[in-house]
């Protein structure tokens, strides 16, 4: 098994995600770090067999950079230490040394995102290193004015820049560690923490991209960025359209909706999406666009009335659905220089355990509120049209000449 393969710990994390409860998600948390530390003792049992690197490049195990390689071996040493959190202070507390977190664990970490969640790979995804400031450009584009080439420029053209603090959205997973993964070296730490990392991201940033409340954390599809924002709540719902079919009469004007910027402006795109969560898509979007293929050897499937992508994204509450450009959804990953792992207590030590937290700052929106509308799919029509290729033919009353008929 691939080391960041999805697995069925994965899948039930995902479930218990869904399911709010506080100890089903601990056990679900917990069993997928489990078993992605039995996957890696399996690997180094094997490695230490055949002392084959390419068995392991196979199994998605790097061949980490010599900052890489001195990290993870500070990180081992701390958490092995009898002193663990002064170990750990040691190493964070100087935020100008290059012997800490290499930026490239998290690249291969988000790279790795992009590749595998499809709504990650839609929208603008972008690593900000280390910066804390995230600078857009918050208004429709103005146009100049044309004249004489000595007369007096009579337009100036400016933007609106809003500036976003991308330290303060703060992403945390907690991360328990076996000592024995610790004694197989870097290459198997760096496995461990990058499947672990891979999955707490995957999951976090994908809900608040949907849904988040723009409270220490980005803004969703599904909220209004530009509405009022509420210290308890956060921003708005944009409020839900209801859909009872994807025919070309209704489905037009839907799309039409994010065709136009809240300034009037209007946009140019060949391709929407469609978000929504496994279950709708299975028994409400799929018959809705499937159909028996001409020659009546098997179905098409995901036809809309106008290029659109369906992407299937558990976050999305059942029921609903999420149209719009993907493009015009922006996430900037970024953080402080020591911010992705830092040393936790607050969970007590197993006997053969430690613990610390992985951390990830980010901040995104959509470029307006038209960028994308919430669907209401409840009662969509799950009817899907049916194509026959009739060959049978009908005799005509009198005698004559037998028609065939479709």
């Amino acid at each position: 098994m691939s080391l960041l393969t999805a697995n069925s710990a994965a899948a039930k994390m995902t479930a218990a995600l869904k399911s709010d409860d506080e100890q089903v998600m601990t056990e679900a948390w917990e069993a997928f770090q489990e078993e992605t530390a039995e996957s890696i003792r399996a690997d180094y049992k094997l490695f230490q067999k055949t002392q084959d690197d390419s068995v392991l490049a196979q199994r998605g195990y790097r061949v980490l950079t010599s900052a890489e390689q001195a990290w993870y071996k500070n990180v081992s040493s701390a958490l092995k230490s009898s002193t663990t959190k002064q170990a750990f202070i040691d190493i964070l507390k100087h935020e100008d040394k290059d012997d800490l977190m290499p930026e490239t664990i998290i690249d291969d970490v988000l790279r790795y995102l992009v590749e595998t969640r499809p709504l990650l790979s839609k929208i603008r995804f972008q690593n900000a290193g280390f910066s804390t400031k995230w600078i857009i450009n918050d208004n429709s584009v103005q146009r100049g004015g044309w004249g004489e080439i000595d007369a007096k420029i009579i337009s100036e053209i400016k933007g609106s820049l809003k500036v976003i603090d991308i330290k303060q959205a703060k992403y945390s997973a907690f991360c328990i560690v076996p000592l024995d993964i610790l004694d197989m070296g870097p290459q198997f730490l760096d496995a461990f923490v990058r499947a672990t990392m891979a999955e707490a991201l995957g999951l976090g940033l994908e809900e608040a991209i949907v849904k988040g409340t723009g409270i220490s954390m980005p803004v969703g599809m599904m909220k209004n960025p530009n509405g009022a924002f509420e210290q308890s709540t956060g921003y708005p719902d944009k409020t839900a359209v209801k859909v009872t079919s994807f025919a070309p009469a209704e489905y037009g004007p839907l799309v039409a909706r994010v065709a136009t910027t809240e300034k009037g402006k209007q946009r140019t795109f060949s391709e929407v999406v469609l978000l929504c969560c496994m279950k709708d898509y299975l028994t409400k979007v799929m018959p809705a666009t499937t159909v028996l293929s001409a020659n009546g050897q098997g179905y098409v499937n995901n036809l809309f009335p106008f290029p659109t992508e369906p992407l299937v994204c558990n976050a999305v509450p059942e029921g609903k659905a999420v149209l719009g450009i993907a493009e015009d959804y922006t996430l900037a990953v970024g953080g402080s220089r020591n911010g992705n792992i830092e040393f936790d207590d607050s969970i007590g030590f197993l006997d053969d355990t430690r613990t610390f937290k992985l951390v990830q700052h980010a901040a995104g929106r959509a470029y307006d509120n038209t960028s994308f509308i919430v669907l209401d799919i409840s009662a969509l029509d799950p009817a899907y049209i049916t194509v026959k290729n009739v060959d049978a033919v009908a005799t005509q009353a009198d005698g004559g000449e037998q028609l065939p008929v479709a």
